[in-house]
């Protein structure tokens, strides 16, 4: 991490907090009762953090010194800049109507400005190949654990009903790690190699029938067959819709693994 990549990361982020700011004003303005409350609120914590950004901005040097590592974005910028304004505008409107969020809201805005920096340095690449090596299983062990501790430390920062249902949520993330740890521990044995060859010529057998279009195929008449059961279903009476509906859905579930299948097509 330098001094030019977190100037870049701050200037990034008191222009979102100014745009915030503007967009929360105008809105509390037009709106009343609570909801110009929560707007107001959200850009007086938008224009504190826009303070405190410019305040650091000051003692770091210009972020145009830093030459671009991208010359053409991948998005427009001005859409893209639009999109995370509206982010944060609702985000924000939303967890300020919790008592004592206002403080978690301006935390979580400088980790984001914290993970910007690392992302931009490169240190979250290397988190992520340090993650993920060791095969498929072990990485989304590793990640699952990183989500529980994660749901663990948000639940423990905003408490009540919140810190409760992020607790449950690290707990499911819990037991995933634990299945995924135990399938990492069959993988060596016997039944472990027996369902990696099963699982290696079920891909083989779709990739065949992949190629053969027998999924583009699939998705069409699945598709045709889900409008066709749909409009019985909506104008029979009760007891005679119900199977016309099993069929749609039936039909829309095979013709979405159709499309899957030939997106991974197309992708490979």
């Amino acid at each position: 991490m330098n001094r030019a990549t977190f100037a870049w990361a701050v200037s990034r982020a008191l222009r979102l907090a100014i745009g915030t700011c503007v967009v929360a004003l105008i809105l509390s303005t037009t709106l009343s009762g609570s909801a110009a409350e929560r707007f107001a609120t959200s850009a007086y914590l938008a224009a504190i953090f826009a303070a405190v950004a410019l305040a650091i901005g000051r003692f770091l040097p210009s972020a145009g010194s830093e030459a671009p590592t991208v010359t053409a974005p991948a998005f427009p910028a001005f859409l893209t800049a639009a999109a995370a304004v509206v982010f944060f505008v609702s985000v924000i409107a939303g967890l300020v109507a919790q008592p004592g969020a206002e403080v978690f809201v301006l935390v979580a805005c400088a980790a984001l400005v914290v993970f910007a920096v690392l992302w931009r340095c490169g240190t979250i690449a290397a988190f992520n190949a340090a993650l993920t090596r060791g095969g498929i299983v072990v990485a989304a062990s590793r990640y699952a654990v990183l989500v529980a501790v994660c749901a663990l430390a948000i639940g423990a920062l905003l408490g009540g009903y919140t810190a409760e249902t992020m607790v449950t949520f690290a707990f499911q993330a819990a037991v995933a790690a634990t299945l995924l740890i135990a399938a990492s521990l069959l993988t060596p044995t016997k039944a472990g190699n027996f369902v990696q060859k099963a699982y290696v010529h079920t891909i083989a057998a779709l990739d065949r029938l992949t190629r053969a279009f027998v999924f583009e195929r699939t998705a069409s008449y699945a598709a045709i067959v889900a409008i066709a059961a749909i409009v019985p279903a909506s104008i029979l009476p009760e007891p005679y819709r119900e199977p016309f509906a099993i069929a749609a859905y039936a039909a829309a579930f095979a013709a979405a693994f159709g499309v899957a299948m030939e997106c991974r097509r197309l992708r490979s």
